[in-house]
């Protein structure tokens, strides 16, 4: 079984990867990659600290990488992408072979994501393949 899991790096992150490796124990065998979407939006806004909000940012995808290994294993697939991650996520599932899609359902935008993050639920609405929604 091909896994994808779409994870940015945020308080739920280690929630959401523990739930992913009890999942992913249950299985025979599982081939495991990791989507980290880079969020370039954030470069537009920023004046004059565009040089250190990408090594923050790249920071954080390092210590993503690390906990991805840590949970699920150094044969774990990690994939740093940038651009505006539901566009970029659409993108990338159409040119990987996978057979679940594996999300966090978290949101960091105010009241109308708080039911489902906006995300996850873009993720429902347009995915042609299985997806596991971790709350």
């Amino acid at each position: 079984m091909k896994i994808i899991i779409c994870l940015d790096y945020s308080s739920l992150t280690e929630e959401v990867l523990n739930t992913t490796k009890s999942f992913i124990n249950s299985l025979n065998s599982a081939e495991i990659t990791v989507l980290h979407v880079i969020d370039e939006q954030l470069f537009y806004a920023t004046t004059g600290y565009e040089i250190q909000l990408g090594e923050d940012l790249e920071s954080e995808s390092k210590k993503l990488e690390e906990l991805c290994i840590q949970y699920l294993g150094a044969d774990v697939n990690y994939m740093v992408e940038y651009g505006i991650p539901k566009l970029k996520i659409d993108e990338m599932l159409m040119q990987i072979n996978y057979d679940l899609l594996i999300v966090g359902r978290h949101s960091r935008h105010g009241l109308g994501d708080r039911l489902v993050g906006s995300f996850a639920e873009h993720i429902l609405r347009n995915s042609i393949k299985p997806v596991l929604i971790i709350p």
